[in-house]
């Protein structure tokens, strides 16, 4: 048995897409056959039926409206599939037997998906591209939906590295390289456990130099990449290149709200890896995985989604030049002390929808009549904003106020040309507002007087005939009939004319009612294709337009975070920090955790950090568990952060110098990442702070050395600490539990210990939450299991075997011949908290509890 001949069309689309899911247009749906039905009904959750194609067995086949098919595309792309779209090019003949041209017309999948309603408002939906070779590596990634577009390139020894962190840090959706990076990062475990996509080898050729220049300039439409600072970057050249050739293979039109590139230079943002963006909270939080909890949860009072975006952005890629953090800050303390134009703003910004990708999708050619109503609603609003600003005393503020253009012209033709009642697709027309087009409004005016006749003509045959179940209806093979039911045929005129019997009715067709048919399926057509020419005009007309809308939807989402930390530093008394350079100290007065604080029912107790190059280069910070060690070390990197950024801070002042690396080693780390034992993991992200961290870096340190026997951890932590300090000279705060380590002070230059306090009552703890000079030598461990809710009976023989172990365990007593390590301390501990305390400054509490420690400290002694 032979294939039909649509089958095998069918066949040969599918051998030109292997890798995709081919939705095959037939009528109002979209269908699939054989493998791709069987995988999409599990997916999509169709009903999987079948179809004679020629052979023995039906073909299985499944299908969705075309009406709604971007849903069910959204769904497969989210599940890494792809879609080839094979559309009907021509309508079908009155000769059925001649086959309805199809092809496919592009081809969907993550990284270009362009409907925006079904990709999440508050997120870029990027793109990746990597190229890798001889050693040169390169990311470009960049925003169909948005025309966002960046590349990087890597040199170095920790080149691979690094891209993991901004891989993590962009977070694509869809990652295309040439095939030497595939083959590299294919059992990358990054990529094995779905952390990033996996990599997509595309065309070679697409990632030679001479191509991709020639895509690129073809792109920007210039003779030269100069003007972007990658002319002489063959790696960026080559991974930004491909992808706008993977973009127009697939999507197959003109990207026009791409026009330009940004290429990110390491040294203008402070590098965050992969575990300091985990290990902060900054998107997502650490037991659950979402917003809630995080960083850009507590910041995040935006009113527009590209304001959203962009405060995302400006958290995970904080700045490392003073003029441009205090060029936001001047921002941010100008509409922090101004409340009426916080309030107008607000209210503003509120009714701004989602320009950046109503410029999308002009660009990509999915723009509706009802988006032209949301543009033209958010244009108007520009000059309201601009009158808001203006006396506002900020170079921020003058930018944006600059960049926010005049779009009179713009709305003007909106308001006049497209319907507010708007249909949400052009199918059936009705968009075009009456009064834009007289030939169009002659034309409703005979189309409408048309079907008031079809419906004058129903009640006179009823009348005439006493027919009273007779009915004109319209459908697309037998143009307008008249209905009649079996129980009145006998009452049927002769000069009806039969066309059609159906089971419970016959379907008839008079002269009259076919001449009607004819003037208004004419006036129909015509009118529909007048509407459809207007609102192409339109559509050039915005198209014209995009560049000026990527400026104001640049200036507006600028706007939104500069009010968004505005307001929450209003919200949360919040302070202006002073960023200086590397050489500063860091000095933070009263520091809060910005997300404890907010979420926590009990009083934050905020605390004082000090770290300079010099004798408080390194924070050993002891004390029990919950006692709050791992919050303040967090809100010490938050704090510096936040300044990086451009934000206030939860502070009553803060001093922060630049940074140019955040590295947090926290915990138990997830072993799921790098298939790597909690002990390996922890010793390998050590290692990687180690070779990467500078003296301008700050380093957050929990209980390194915990996951091996306490004399090789204790070796471990102590060998760490002496190299950060020695060597590195790194800001540093290192949690710990080996007490032994408080003996580095007055050993080491630089080294201080701090404890967090703690009130014994009965034999049980209270937790102070206060940062303190000192060390301790208990870590409270029973009492915290008590607090758990461990059986009091196993907490008090715990307590019996704890003696037992103390009078034995040489790690109770002081390191004293540290002569064979380095060199001798000249002071104790004791003398040197006595020394540096400030008897003018400290409240009768204080000093209690200060005298408290000592005398314990004497007694341990």
């Amino acid at each position: 048995m032979a294939l039909a001949p649509m089958m095998q069309h069918y066949l040969q689309t599918k051998e030109k897409y292997k890798d995709c899911i081919v939705f095959y247009r037939l009528g109002d749906f979209y269908e699939m056959f054989f493998d791709d039905a069987i995988k999409a009904s599990k997916i999509l959750d169709l009903t999987l039926t079948g179809r004679d194609c020629g052979l023995e067995e039906r073909a299985p086949m499944c299908g969705v409206p075309f009406h709604s098919a971007d849903t069910y595309i959204s769904k497969l792309v989210q599940c890494g599939e792809k879609v080839a779209i094979c559309e009907q090019l021509t309508e079908p003949s009155a000769n059925t037997r001649q086959l309805v041209q199809r092809d496919v017309v592009k081809v969907i999948s993550a990284g270009t998906f362009t409907n925006s309603e079904l990709i999440d408002a508050r997120t870029n939906n990027f793109l990746g591209s990597v190229y890798v070779k001889n050693g040169k590596v390169a990311f470009a990634w960049a925003d169909i939906t948005t025309g966002e577009f960046f590349v990087r390139n890597f040199t170095g020894e920790n080149s691979m590295s690094e891209l993991l962190d901004v891989l993590v840090r962009v977070s694509p959706v869809e990652i295309i390289s040439n095939s030497r990076a595939e083959e590299m990062f294919r059992e990358a475990p990054l990529v094995v456990h779905g952390i990033i996509p996996k990599f997509f080898a595309f065309t070679e050729s697409e990632f030679s130099v001479t191509s991709a220049k020639k895509s690129l300039e073809t792109q920007f439409n210039v003779l030269s990449l100069s003007s972007f600072g990658i002319e002489n970057i063959e790696e960026a050249i080559c991974a930004s290149g491909a992808l706008i050739a993977y973009f127009k293979e697939n999507q197959r039109h003109a990207l026009k709200n791409i026009n330009s590139i940004k290429n990110e230079n390491a040294s203008d943002i402070m590098m965050l890896d992969v575990n300091a963006i985990r290990n902060l909270e900054l998107v997502k939080t650490l037991r659950d995985n979402k917003t809630y909890g995080s960083l850009l949860w507590l910041l995040d009072k935006t009113k527009t989604s590209m304001g959203a975006r962009k405060l995302q952005s400006w958290i995970l890629s904080p700045l490392n030049d003073i003029s441009q953090i205090n060029y936001r800050l001047d921002g941010v303390e100008a509409l922090y002390n101004n409340t009426l134009v916080r309030h107008t703003l607000t209210n503003s910004l509120g009714g701004i929808r989602d320009i950046s990708r109503l410029a999308g999708r002009i660009s990509n050619g999915n723009l509706s009549p009802r988006d032209c109503i949301a543009l033209k609603n958010s244009l108007e609003l520009i000059p309201n904003i601009k009158f808001q600003l203006l006396g506002i005393s900020s170079a921020f503020i003058e930018d944006i106020l600059q960049n926010l253009g005049d779009f009179s012209d713009t709305v003007k033709l909106l308001d006049n040309a497209i319907d507010n009642d708007a249909p949400a697709n052009v199918k059936d027309g009705g968009y075009i507002k009456e009064g834009y087009n007289a030939e169009l409004d002659e034309l409703r005016n005979y189309s409408q007087n048309s079907r008031n006749c079809i419906a004058q003509i129903e009640n006179s045959e009823r009348e005439k005939t006493g027919i009273k179940t007779l009915k004109i209806s319209y459908n697309r093979v037998f143009g307008y009939y008249i209905e009649v039911t079996n129980s009145f045929k006998d009452k049927v005129p002769f000069h009806y004319i039969r066309r059609q019997t159906l089971t419970n009715a016959e379907r008839y067709i008079t002269e009259e009612l076919k001449e009607i048919e004819d003037k208004l399926l004419s006036s129909n057509e015509r009118l529909l294709k007048l509407e459809t020419q207007l609102y192409s005009e339109i559509k050039d007309y915005l198209t014209s337009q995009i560049d000026k809308l990527k400026v104001v939807a640049e200036a507006i989402s600028n706007l939104d975070v500069l009010l968004s930390l505005a307001i929450v530093a209003k919200e949360n008394g919040y302070f202006r920090p002073i960023v200086e350079n590397s050489n500063c100290k860091l000095d933070i007065v009263d520091g809060r955790h910005p997300v404890v604080e907010a979420i926590s029912k009990q009083r934050f107790v905020p605390n004082d950090c000090l770290l300079d190059g010099k004798e408080n280069r390194t924070m050993i910070i002891t004390g029990p568990n919950m006692a709050g060690k791992s919050t303040y070390m967090r809100q010490v990197a938050l704090i510096t952060l936040l300044s990086h950024i451009g934000s206030f801070v939860p502070a009553k002042s803060a001093c922060i110098p630049l940074t140019d690396k955040i590295f947090t080693r926290i915990g138990a780390s997830d072993n799921l990442i790098s298939d790597q034992s909690t002990f390996m993991v922890e010793m390998s992200e050590m290692a990687t702070i180690i070779n990467n961290a500078t003296e301008k870096s700050l380093l957050i340190l929990d209980e390194i050395g915990r996951g091996t026997s306490t004399f090789d951890g204790l070796s471990i932590a102590w060998a760490v600490v002496e190299h950060i300090t020695q060597n590195i000279k790194a800001k540093t705060l290192f949690a710990t539990h080996y007490h032994e380590l408080t003996e580095l002070e007055g050993i080491l230059d630089g080294v201080k210990n701090y404890k967090v306090t703690v009130k014994e009552l009965q034999g049980g703890i209270v937790f102070l939450r206060k940062i303190m000079r000192g060390g301790t030598n208990r870590s409270f461990g029973i009492e915290v299991a008590e607090l758990a809710g461990v059986t009091k009976s196993v907490t008090e023989r715990a307590k019996k075997i704890l003696k037992k172990l103390e009078k034995s365990d040489i790690t109770k007593n002081k390191v004293s011949d540290y002569n064979e390590l380095e060199t001798k301390a000249t002071f104790s501990e004791t003398e040197k908290i006595i020394s540096e305390l400030d008897i003018n400054n400290i409240s009768p509490m204080q000093a209690f509890n200060i005298l408290s420690d000592l005398y314990e400290k004497v007694k341990s002694e």
